[in-house]
């Protein structure tokens, strides 16, 4: 017999004549627990990890960089988020040819305290409107990543909170037969039977 600490274990499949039907079930639901937590868990993290990185680097598809000069002067802004090393860029007029040769502007993010005719370079779309620069295949892995890695989480809070809830319940019920039969045990006590 498996004893640890008074207690015995796996006592919920073995035959017991105290073993109720609410125990069994109880112990599949922690074994259905268990096993949704070592395989879907990681599944769902792959999965989602890897289809946020091909959505996240397909974002990129069908922009260009093109090079812009600074319209005016960007003044230097502190930000306080931003450290030493931090990326201190703002957004300002720019202008750019297009394929077609004509002149377009529009707004960028440039480096703060830039002077007017700087370089820089923005992303254009098939209709020459400016977007942010994609990310990196790095930068997407790990935005990937962030991604999988929250939604099994949120797996694992969807399963131990069913856990949870279906063994509320079968206490409840528990509860509820316990009730009836001490009922009935009050009702035929001290009366003998024939």
């Amino acid at each position: 017999m498996l004893n640890r600490g008074g207690r015995v274990m796996l006592w919920r499949w073995r035959r017991n004549p105290l073993r109720r039907c609410s125990d069994v079930v109880e112990a599949w639901l922690g074994v259905v627990a268990a096993a949704m937590l070592l395989l879907a868990a990681p599944a769902v993290a792959f999965a989602v990890a890897a289809v946020a990185e091909n959505a996240l680097l397909d974002q990129a598809q069908g922009l260009r960089p093109v090079a812009a000069r600074l319209v005016k002067d960007v003044p230097v802004t502190l930000s306080r988020f931003a450290g030493e090393a931090g990326d201190n860029r703002v957004s300002a007029s720019v202008r750019w040819t297009t394929s077609t040769g004509s002149s377009r502007s529009g707004t960028a993010s440039v480096e703060a305290g830039s002077e007017a005719g700087t370089l820089t370079e923005v992303w254009l779309d098939e209709a020459d409107r400016v977007h942010p620069a994609p990310l990196t295949p790095a930068e997407a892995r790990s935005q990937g990543t962030a991604l999988g890695v929250a939604a099994a989480a949120s797996v694992c809070v969807l399963v131990l909170g069913g856990w949870w809830v279906a063994r509320v319940r079968l206490d409840v019920r528990r509860r509820a037969q316990w009730d009836r039969a001490w009922a009935e045990f009050d009702a035929h006590r001290g009366h003998r039977h024939a």
